[in-house]
């Protein structure tokens, strides 16, 4: 009865497992910064990073994702003007969910159209305000859904394409500041990198396997 129970767990846990690495939600920490170093307005934002993160969720369905975008609490007078991710798949759709901390946003999708900074080509402009109008800030955030045949949150793990002027990256995403530092006029460039800049909540599962079969050889002493 025991073994059988053991066999139960682990078949349980395997399959948690492989659910959620069908069913997952992907973090990408903006925590990178790629500003360009020969440009005197350029300073980073207050604070410590990651001064933004992505939250792409599929709620363990395929063909929608939610993503949402946060600045982080600190970040000082920084406004957000633009977000560049990417995509491995094409044919996406946008739907805002809340963007109401601006006063406008844009998403333009198309393959490796936009060039974020001295980076290479992204595939998603997420454009917000211009000057003088209501921008993303300090712990605010913007919601979106999106729809794609066959998308999850593993579609937004793809990294920028490079360029022939490519200075830094690849990158899986990139972010635009203004108004950064004390004086509130420079700007900044930060990116999340792939590696730990894309955190799989896939933890738990592997967690869980690890443990009960542990307690499998134990038991069985």
């Amino acid at each position: 009865m025991k073994n059988l129970a053991r066999s139960a767990a682990l078949a349980g846990a395997s399959l948690l497992l492989a659910t959620a690495a069908q069913a997952a939600t992907l973090q990408l920490d903006f925590d990178y910064d790629f500003s360009d170093q020969n440009d005197l307005g350029s300073e980073l934002p207050d604070g410590p990073s990651p001064w933004a993160t992505a939250v792409f969720d599929d709620g363990g369905s395929v063909g929608t994702v939610n993503l949402t975008f946060s600045v982080g609490g600190t970040v000082g007078a920084a406004e957000v003007t633009g977000i560049y991710l990417n995509s491995d798949i094409g044919g996406l759709s946008f739907t805002t969910l809340d963007d109401s901390a601006v006063s406008s946003s844009v998403i333009t999708y198309s393959s490796n159209a936009y060039q974020a900074g001295n980076d290479g080509e992204f595939d998603i402009l997420i454009d917000l305000p211009p000057p003088g109008a209501d921008r993303l800030t300090a712990g605010e955030s913007i919601s979106y859904l999106i729809t794609g045949a066959g998308i999850t949150a593993s579609t937004f793990n793809s990294l920028s394409n490079p360029t022939l002027t490519s200075e830094t990256g690849p990158f899986l995403g990139a972010v635009k500041f203004a108004s950064t530092g004390d004086g509130g006029e420079n700007s900044a460039w930060v990116a999340a990198v792939p590696v730990p800049g894309a955190v799989w909540l896939m933890g738990s599962a592997l967690g869980m396997l690890g443990w009960l079969r542990r307690k499998s050889v134990v038991s069985s002493k």
